[in-house]
């Protein structure tokens, strides 16, 4: 059931490629570039927030004030403010769509786990640095999210208390408050770039930014949101007050969502849930080259009339073993109609690993000592299908 779904997801997938490779440029298909894009917005994230950063005031007293004045007496700054929400959003659904999109097309297994979990702890942290952004504005909300996040951790069994304290700076609101959630928001977004390292330091042609038709497109985009419809905060916080509801941000505040319906431990379990399936997602399926029926030795072929000159091979060549070429001619297959540029394997240079096997989704590369098995299934499939009606 699981297999049949994600080869139903995965071929959906394929066909989404092959219907925007049509309206678009192929080396404008915003799929190939959601990594790229990713880098992006969170150069504009933290651009942006330093600039937010220089009028912040991280005090129970002076915090909500000063994001009020950037927003209200700054020149720009609620665009700057806006941009930096709106970028934030978007960075987020990058991530997302980078992700499901490496999954369904089967490129996070075997020699592509680190990938795949280097991304999971930038998902995770990522989630974080957003939702402690929305506690420094110090309203309503921001209490609200505070107070249920304290009923969670104190749920945890043995050192709930303690997290509690560690979340809050002390057994409850104070003065050490925001200074700590202003911590717990620029502390893990610094982690940001060590855990781009990791998820790029086996890549050997990663594409860490997207072309300047998306760069342009997305500034645009971002600008007009922020203008258009601006970021605004809620009444400010008060000492004692339970406010009851919040406007909410799905990409970030879902799991507050669930703890209207859950109480928020056990929101806070389906969190962690989510997140431990993630990390073991690459390990799932474990499958021998028997059960593959791969082609498991060789020097990696291209299958010529199925290459679209997507360039994934060479992006994820950690060997430098794929190159790619001016297409003298037009692919057979209606992906490949109308290519730019084709791949070559540098024979000298493959070592057989198959990771380009992995990253063609057009099935446009192969091994080619195939298991007997494999040899036998073709036999018996075209013997059927030469055998007589009714034999």
């Amino acid at each position: 059931m699981y297999r049949r779904l994600l080869l139903s997801l995965q071929s959906a997938t394929l066909r989404l490629d092959t219907w925007i490779n049509r309206v678009l440029p192929q080396d404008f298909n915003p799929l190939y570039y959601t990594g790229g894009l990713s880098n992006l917005f969170l150069t504009i994230l933290v651009v942006s927030g330093i600039l937010i950063f220089l009028y912040y005031e991280p005090s129970l007293e002076g915090a909500y004030a000063s994001v009020e004045f950037l927003t209200r007496d700054v020149p720009y700054g609620v665009v700057f403010r806006g941009i930096h929400r709106y970028a934030a959003d978007a960075y987020l659904v990058a991530i997302l769509l980078h992700l499901f999109r490496n999954w369904f097309t089967d490129r996070y297994r075997e020699a592509r786990d680190s990938q795949w979990l280097s991304g999971m702890f930038l998902l995770v942290v990522s989630g974080f640095v957003g939702f402690t952004g929305y506690l420094l504005v110090w309203d309503e909300r921001s209490q609200l999210l505070a107070s249920l996040t304290v009923q969670a951790l104190r749920s945890v069994p043995l050192v709930g208390e303690r997290l509690a304290r560690v979340f809050l700076g002390g057994p409850g609101v104070s003065d050490t408050t925001l200074p700590r959630f202003l911590f717990l928001h620029v502390g893990p977004a610094m982690t940001l770039y060590v855990l781009l390292w990791w998820h790029y330091v086996r890549l050997r042609h990663p594409k860490i930014w997207p072309p300047s038709v998306w760069v342009l497109f997305s500034l645009g985009l971002l600008f007009i949101l922020a203008s258009a419809l601006p970021a605004t905060s809620g009444r400010p916080a008060q000492p004692g007050a339970s406010p009851e509801g919040f406007a909410v941000d799905w990409f970030f505040l879902w799991p507050y969502v669930v703890a209207r319906w859950l109480a928020p431990g056990w929101a806070l379990a389906l969190v962690v849930a989510l997140v431990a399936y993630g990390m073991v997602v690459p390990y799932t399926l474990r499958e021998t080259p028997e059960q593959r029926g791969v082609r498991a030795l060789g020097q990696a072929v291209v299958v010529e009339e199925n290459c679209t000159g997507c360039e994934l091979c060479y992006y994820d060549c950690p060997y430098n073993a794929i190159y790619m070429v001016p297409s003298p001619y037009p692919g057979k297959s209606r992906a490949a109609a109308n290519r730019k540029l084709l791949a070559v394997v540098v024979d000298s240079r493959c070592v057989e690993c198959g990771i380009c096997i992995g990253a063609c989704p057009f099935e446009a590369l192969e091994l080619p000592r195939m298991l007997d098995k494999d040899v036998q299934q073709r036999i018996q499939r075209g013997a059927r299908a030469a055998a007589p009606v009714g034999s």
